[in-house]
């Protein structure tokens, strides 16, 4: 007979994350749940997830909507996206590519990973002064 769950964690990107599940008494597999915000991967012990929330509270500060927070955040995902798929196009270049070419991707690569960086640490200062 299978049973609802629910599993809580606070994301690194600042959110609470809400889990409903579903388990087996007879099992003890395990899922992966991605927050909705950021997509950062949580192991879950569940046989099935149902839904994947933010979890707000009325009277919590995180009910309250910070821009700032919201433009770093987005910004920090494009950042990381870009990073992302350099790193991709270089490892797959790697073997293929002139030494010239390899040097500019490598050079953008090395950019993108520090622009994500510093994005990353804007949204942490932000996050930790105003505790949204």
């Amino acid at each position: 007979m299978a049973r609802v769950l629910l599993a809580f964690w606070r994301c690194k990107c600042g959110i609470r994350v809400k889990v409903v599940a579903e388990e087996d008494a007879s099992s003890s597999n395990k899922q992966i749940a991605s927050c909705p915000k950021c997509r950062e991967p949580h192991e879950i012990l569940a046989d099935k997830i149902i839904s994947v929330t933010e979890d707000i509270f009325e009277d919590s500060p995180a009910a309250v909507s910070c821009g700032e927070k919201e433009r770093l955040l987005v910004a920090q995902n494009k950042a990381f996206d870009i990073y992302r798929r350099g790193a991709s196009r270089l490892a797959e270049a790697t073997a293929t590519v002139a030494h010239a070419d390899y040097e500019f991707l490598a050079s953008r690569v090395r950019a993108a990973r520090q622009s994500f960086l510093e994005i990353r640490k804007q949204f942490d200062e932000h996050t930790a002064k105003h505790g949204c």
